[in-house]
């Protein structure tokens, strides 16, 4: 089994370019509402329970796989694959999300002084907290994933020692 096309992995470079494009376009358009007489969306902060929620499952999802293939035990590979897809998902998400929540942060912050920019600043805080946590979950989920190397010398054994049974 040859090792998987490394274009498939997703890189932090790729989730550092979501987060400034998203971040620029969020701030450039929040701005723009804001000087045509609107006010910054509500941040809610069930936003980042949720998002911290989605990063733990993901993140117990791919120590699971990671488990499994550390002790060598069958794995199976169409759920591996979902769970790397998961991860790769979240990683993304959350740099997306990362990236608006600074936005909305960073011009909600200029306001401070009147409580309604103060309220989106502390969702945007806490949601932008969680947004990153779940993009470093999928990234460590999607490193969990990894297909360890064949066996050169064609031994037909776990780690352990044990053999694997015939195919």
């Amino acid at each position: 089994m040859s090792e998987p096309d490394p274009g498939l992995r997703v890189r932090w470079a790729a989730l550092g370019a979501a987060f400034l494009a998203v971040g620029t376009v969020s701030a450039v358009l929040l701005r723009w509402w804001q000087s045509n007489g609107g006010d910054l969306p509500q941040i809610p902060l069930l936003l980042a329970a949720l998002l911290a929620i989605v990063g733990a499952v993901v993140l117990v999802l791919g120590l699971r796989v990671r488990r499994w293939v550390s002790r060598g035990e069958h794995v199976d590979p169409i759920g591996a694959t979902r769970t790397l897809v998961l991860g790769q998902t979240a990683a993304l998400a959350g740099a997306v999300l990362a990236g608006y929540l600074t936005a909305s942060l960073g011009l909600a912050s200029m306001q401070l002084e009147l409580p309604e920019p103060r309220q989106v600043a502390l969702a945007s805080g806490v949601g932008l907290l969680a947004a990153v946590a779940m993009a470093v979950a999928g990234m460590v989920t999607q490193w969990c994933c990894r297909v360890p190397p064949e066996d050169e010398d064609g031994d037909d054994r776990y780690p352990d020692g044990t053999h694997r049974p015939a195919r």
